[in-house]
C-alpha cells in the first residue's frame, strides 16, 4: 500500500476521530497508566520507552520531541525519593513555566544512560496517566526508534547512519529551528496546506497536530463538527497540568512530502511555541502522532537530523 493510499484510508476515521472527545482525552484525572512489556503506546497513541530511575523500574515514559526539558510525574518523584534540584523554567506549548525540579542519580532506557538526570516535576494528568517524559535535553543525541502498529517495541538508539532498505518510505526533508532567545533547537519539516508552504514542527509528544492563526486563515481551516461531540473551544494541556483553550478545525490537502492527508482534524490557537519559535506570523503546525501514527515505524535521528516514516 502507498503512503497516499494509507493516509486516505485512515483519514475517514482514526485521524478526524481524535477530536471525538479531546476535551475529555486532555483534562481528565489520570489513572496510573502501567508498563507493559507488550505496548508501544499509550492511550492516546504516544510513543512509550521503557525508563530505569534509580536502578528501579521499568516506568513508561513518553519520548517527546519538542520538549525542552524532561519531565517525571510528581506521584513517582515522591515514591522513588529523587532528590529535589530546585527550580527550571520549561518551554511547553502553553507558555514558560517555573516548575520544581529533581535530580536522578541515574536514568536509563536503551542506549540513554545519564547520571545526575535533571527533571521537571508534572503532575500525572497532565502526563495523561504516564509515569513522565524524555525530552530534548536527554533525547538530543539519540536515534529513536517508534513504532505504532505491528511487532516489537519503541526504542532509543545511538545515532548512525542509515543503511535499512525500506519499503514505502518517507523521507521529508528535516531542518533544527533553534528558539528565539537560546534553547535546544527543534525538528522542522517542509509541508504544504492546500498549496501553502508551512514549517512543520515534529512533536512526538503531542496527541493531536496543532496549527497557529496564520496557517488557519492561509489555508481556509473549518471549524471541527462532529455527531458524537461538542465543537468550539476545548483544552490543550502541558504537562505540569495547566491549560488553554483552543478551537477544533479542519484543514485539507495537508502533504508531507510524498503524503497526503485529505483531511486534518487540528487544534487552532495563539501557541507559545509558535512565538517562541518566532512563527506567530507564518503559518506553522506542530505535527503529533495523530499524522505519525499513520505509519508503522518512524525512526528519528536527532543527531544527524533525519525522519524516515515507513509504512
Amino acid at each position: 500500500m502507498t503512503a497516499d493510499g494509507l493516509s486516505r484510508r485512515v483519514m475517514g476515521g482514526a485521524l478526524l476521530a481524535a477530536l471525538a472527545a479531546p476535551r475529555a482525552a486532555l483534562t481528565q484525572e489520570a489513572q496510573v497508566d502501567e508498563f507493559r512489556a507488550d505496548q508501544t503506546t499509550d492511550r492516546v497513541r504516544r510513543s512509550t520507552v521503557p525508563v530505569f530511575i534509580n536502578d528501579q523500574g521499568p516506568f513508561r515514559f513518553a519520548v517527546d520531541t519538542a520538549a525542552s526539558a524532561s519531565v517525571v510525574a510528581s506521584d513517582l518523584a515522591d515514591r522513588l525519593n529523587i532528590a529535589p534540584a530546585g527550580e527550571l523554567d520549561m518551554h511547553t506549548v502553553i507558555g514558560l513555566e517555573r516548575v520544581p525540579a529533581v535530580r536522578a542519580r541515574t536514568l536509563s532506557s536503551g542506549a540513554l544512560s545519564v547520571g545526575g538526570a535533571r527533571m521537571a516535576v508534572g503532575s500525572r494528568a497532565g502526563l495523561i496517566g504516564l509515569d513522565g517524559l524524555l525530552g530534548l535535553d536527554l533525547l538530543a543525541e539519540q536515534r529513536l526508534v517508534m513504532r505504532f502498529r505491528g511487532q516489537g517495541r519503541s526504542s532509543i538508539h545511538r545515532s548512525r547512519p542509515d543503511h535499512d532498505q525500506f519499503l514505502g518510505v518517507v523521507r521529508p526533508r528535516v531542518r533544527f529551528h533553534p528558539p528565539e532567545g537560546g534553547g535546544v533547537d527543534l525538528m522542522v519539516v517542509d509541508a504544504l496546506v492546500r498549496g501553502q508552504g508551512v514549517q512543520a514542527i515534529v512533536d512526538t509528544g503531542a496527541q493531536v497536530t496543532l496549527i497557529n492563526p496564520a496557517l488557519a486563515q492561509a489555508a481556509g481551516a473549518r471549524p471541527f463538527q462532529s455527531r458524537t461531540a461538542s465543537t468550539g473551544n476545548m483544552l490543550v494541556q502541558s504537562p505540569t497540568g495547566r491549560a488553554a483553550l483552543a478551537q477544533a478545525m479542519v484543514v485539507s490537502a495537508v502533504h508531507f512530502d510524498e503524503l497526503v492527508l485529505d483531511q486534518l482534524a487540528v487544534l487552532m490557537g495563539d501557541f507559545h511555541i509558535f512565538r517562541l519559535l518566532g512563527l506567530q506570523d507564518t503559518p506553522a503546525m506542530l505535527m503529533g502522532v495523530d499524522v505519525l501514527g499513520v505509519f508503522e515505524r518512524v525512526v528519528i535521528d536527532l543527531k544527524r537530523g533525519e525522519i524516515i516514516m515507513e509504512v
